[in-house]
């Protein structure tokens, strides 16, 4: 057993922890969430409760505690025998302490608002079969793997309590629902995390267990064989030593690139779906709850912004908009001078990409040694995401302008006007030539990081 425990807790060779840093104790995983949680019980108001001063300052005490130590984590630890659990230690302590910071400081003080429970129920959806099929298939959820619906169609109606939990057994199941609402459980002020829509159908446990077998998994191999082809072909070095990623070509660095894209929608697919059905039995518990992780497929996305708005996971969505996305619409309005109804995209859009290259960018800072030049490239990527945003914002309106004004007189209708055969292959063009290029950023730290030698097995 002691032989068995040396093996798992052995320090990868590759891996580069902030110095100082100690192996990750049980404890100190532990702590963090159990404090929150117990935090979390005491947040609802207790109704005629004479002592409620004293434990307001308990509760606020108690969540400080857990902000704390999850922003500690990791600063202080690391795991010793793998660089990716490292990096996701990092995710777990800047979204944890985040997140507590916003519930028990941000959204009670700054906005008098305490979360209350979401509890949807599902209504029939007239659809023909064959109609139902089809869009079901154009429309799917889960973009990649293309989960289909065996049972109707519905539409989704979301319910919002009125009051708060008063008993210590509510408050419990409340805590623990809303501790986990980061995959979607659903609470008013996440704004659901997960984005979904009201059309929908409902996925059995065994319509994810298809999708798993012969769509995740798949493309899931492909990619980490690509991640292994190109590490060992072209950048392992015999002493363990990996070469820097511009040494490759450019068509390598391109393939690179997309096979770590693939093997992260594919892993956190993975991920939700195999929740999905372990918690299944719970029904209706808001806790069995999962809506979609991707709201669009891949192929019919037609920009930068719908990717990242569609197609890609939202599980970090309230982080980025209480922590980037409002303050970058505020700064703007304070800039320009826009008033509180003006929409604020250009903030909006970049405050909400600096907060997520941040998140990352520290993420790396932690597997490379603790130096920021080399966390610098999760950074570049999202500042080269937000500008495309941006830019292909104002390219789509300096065209709808020009095409209003040089319409044809059979042109009435506002989506003729607007609309040509070429704008989705242009659109389609252009969002996967930004995010391979420009990905590459994050491809090239990862390497450094020893990320792509531990997913190639070597």
């Amino acid at each position: 057993m002691d032989q068995i425990l040396a093996t798992l807790i052995a320090s990868r060779p590759d891996l580069k922890p902030i110095p100082g840093t100690i192996p990750l104790t049980p404890l100190a995983a532990v702590l963090p969430p159990l404090i929150y949680y117990l935090a979390l019980i005491l947040l609802p108001p207790f109704p005629n409760q004479p002592n409620q001063k004293l434990i307001s300052i308990f509760r606020s005490v108690l969540a400080f505690i857990a902000g704390s130590l999850f922003f500690r984590l990791p600063l202080k630890y690391h795991v010793p025998f793998s660089v990716g659990l490292t990096y996701q230690l990092a995710l777990v302590g800047i979204y944890g302490g985040c997140r507590v910071l916003d519930a028990f400081f941000i959204s009670p003080y700054l906005f008098g608002h305490i979360p209350r429970r979401v509890k949807y129920h599902q209504e029939p959806r007239s659809e023909t079969p064959g109609v139902w099929r089809s869009r079901a298939l154009s429309n799917s959820y889960f973009s990649l793997h293309f989960l289909q619906p065996r049972k109707a169609a519905v539409t989704e109606i979301a319910t919002t309590d009125e009051g708060l939990p008063e008993s210590w057994k509510d408050r419990a199941s409340w805590a623990l629902e809303l501790e986990l609402a980061m995959r979607g459980a659903g609470f008013t002020w996440t704004s659901a995390d997960v984005r979904h829509t009201k059309k929908t159908w409902t996925p059995t446990a065994w319509d994810r267990v298809h999708s798993i077998l012969l769509h995740v998994l798949p493309v899931l191999g492909v990619s980490l064989a690509t991640i292994r082809y190109i590490y060992v072909g072209d950048l392992k070095i015999e002493d363990g030593v990996s070469r820097p990623f511009d040494d490759l070509s450019f068509a390598k660095q391109i393939l690179l690139t997309a096979a770590l894209g693939g093997f992260l929608m594919t892993a956190f697919s993975l991920g939700h779906s195999t929740f999905a059905i372990i918690l299944a039995p719970l029904k209706p518990h808001p806790l069995s709850y999962f809506p979609p992780l991707y709201t669009t497929r891949v192929w019919d996305l037609t920009s930068v912004r719908s990717f990242w708005s569609y197609g890609w996971h939202r599980l970090f969505s309230r982080l980025f908009l209480v922590y980037g996305v409002w303050p970058g619409e505020w700064i703007e309005r304070k800039i320009t001078g826009k008033s509180a109804h003006e929409r604020a995209d250009v903030g909006k859009v970049l405050g909400g990409f600096v907060s997520s290259a941040f998140v990352h960018s520290f993420a790396a800072y932690t597997v490379v040694g603790g130096r920021v030049g080399d966390a610098l490239g999760e950074a570049e990527f999202f500042a080269g995401c937000g500008i495309a945003v941006v830019a292909e914002e104002i390219v789509k309106r300096v065209m709808l302008r020009f095409r209003r004004r040089h319409k044809q007189k059979s042109e009435e209708d506002e989506a003729k006007r607007s609309e040509r055969w070429y704008d989705g292959i242009i659109g389609r063009l252009w969002w996967i030539s930004v995010l391979l290029y420009n990905g590459r950023h994050f491809a090239r730290g990862w390497v450094k990081a020893g990320l792509v030698r531990e997913m190639a097995g070597a």
